[in-house]
């Protein structure tokens, strides 16, 4: 801002992760393609699971452990490496409520499409996701 602009801070076009709270609902749809590319990422065992610790429950922690563990035992079996290339699209949310938001896209790999869906609820600490499906 320079000093020959008049307009006070709050006037002033902010992004918008600024422009929304921390307990907004649109906060979710910036959230939604990282998470999703992540939680895959995690299911393809390229990441440790604790990768999305702070944005998951625990519950939807450990379910992605679990599939990362049995990416990780038929790779061993198979020596399939996973391809590198994921494009996320179509991301859709639904704003349930303003303490609840469901989302979904669709990642597209080089061989393969799959389907995710989540429901992101708000907590005490912040926007967490409470389901988290991959198809």
């Amino acid at each position: 801002m320079s000093t020959t602009d008049q307009r006070s801070l709050t006037e002033i076009e902010q992004p918008v992760g600024l422009r929304c709270g921390a307990s907004s609902p649109e906060m979710v749809q910036q959230l939604v393609a990282p998470v999703a590319r992540r939680a895959v990422e995690i299911v393809r065992d390229m990441c440790p699971p604790t990768a999305l610790s702070r944005l998951v429950t625990p519950e939807v922690g450990l379910h992605l452990a679990q599939r990362a563990a049995l990416t990780r035992r038929l790779r061993a079996a198979t020596g399939h490496a996973p391809t590198r290339r994921l494009e996320v699209t179509g991301v859709r949310t639904c704003v349930v409520s303003d303490r609840a938001v469901e989302a979904s896209c669709v990642l597209r790999e080089v061989d393969r499409s799959r389907f995710l869906a989540m429901r992101w609820e708000l907590r005490h600490s912040g926007w967490r996701v409470t389901v988290l499906e991959i198809g």
